[in-house]
């Protein structure tokens, strides 16, 4: 952590920039280098969050976000989490998914082969232990799930040995996005500390071309029934997984 603390220092110092943009999973970060560049630099720092400050950031983390000139967000229920930690700016957009150019190669070559009926593609740990109970009641149906998890998952998933029975691996990048675009539907569901909704694989589903079924999507961004289709509860995932695979065209649509 040091050392990376170091080059990003040395880098900034070295050149003159109008915006340093920093994203999520930042666990070389602490409030020292912050301080160091707000000294060195007249440079606006930005960071971009889709999670809840309050429960997913360590308090190394926390104690930088004074430091941030503007904090982008995805979920409008994490800004007053953000606000109490001490951030000055808070602005909410829709943290949209992925490079056009890179989607677009994959799918042209995807897109007509749908060879996976209903597809999930998430964790499942102990934060997502709401995900490995709607997973199971849809597979003791019958429903025909393929699933791609976080391998560090697995000591949760055997609990459930009808969900851990149709994991297929992990996968990243260009191959999630090729499963994604090969898929009919897609389920998608939050973090339970994601009130509204705003994930990545909001993004990702229709950019895939692929039909989403959620649990939640501000309406803004998405309308349910024509763009995405919000479930609400077990009973209703399953009706509309059985609808819209027994109904093509409406899926394409």
């Amino acid at each position: 952590n040091y050392v990376i603390q170091q080059i990003i220092y040395m880098k900034i110092k070295k050149r003159s920039y109008d915006l340093i943009v920093f994203s999520d999973n930042l666990f070389f970060l602490n409030s020292f280098l912050l301080k160091k560049i707000k000294k060195t630099s007249s440079s606006k720092m930005i960071l971009l969050s889709n999670i809840s400050p309050k429960y997913l950031l360590p308090q190394s983390q926390k104690y930088c976000i004074p430091y941030y000139d503007i904090i982008f967000i995805s979920d409008t229920g994490h800004e007053i989490e953000w606000k109490e930690l001490g951030a000055q700016n808070v602005i909410r957009l829709p943290i949209s998914a992925g490079s056009p150019n890179t989607f677009q190669k994959v799918i042209s070559k995807s897109e007509s082969n749908k060879i996976y009926d209903v597809t999930f593609v998430g964790r499942l740990d102990r934060l997502h232990n709401h995900r490995l109970q709607i997973l199971n009641f849809l597979i003791s149906k019958g429903v025909d799930l393929n699933i791609w998890t976080w391998d560090g998952g697995k000591e949760f998933v055997k609990e459930f040995p009808l969900v851990k029975s149709r994991i297929i691996g992990s996968v990243y990048g260009k191959d999630m996005v090729k499963v994604l675009a090969q898929s009919k539907i897609v389920i998608n569901i939050h973090i339970l500390t994601q009130p509204y909704g705003g994930n990545l694989r909001l993004f990702e589903i229709p950019a895939a071309k692929s039909l989403q079924i959620a649990d939640k999507c501000p309406d803004e961004w998405f309308i349910d029934g024509q763009e995405i289709l919000i479930f609400k509860n077990n009973d209703d995932l399953l009706n509309k997984i059985d609808y819209y695979l027994n109904n093509e065209q409406e899926r394409n649509e």
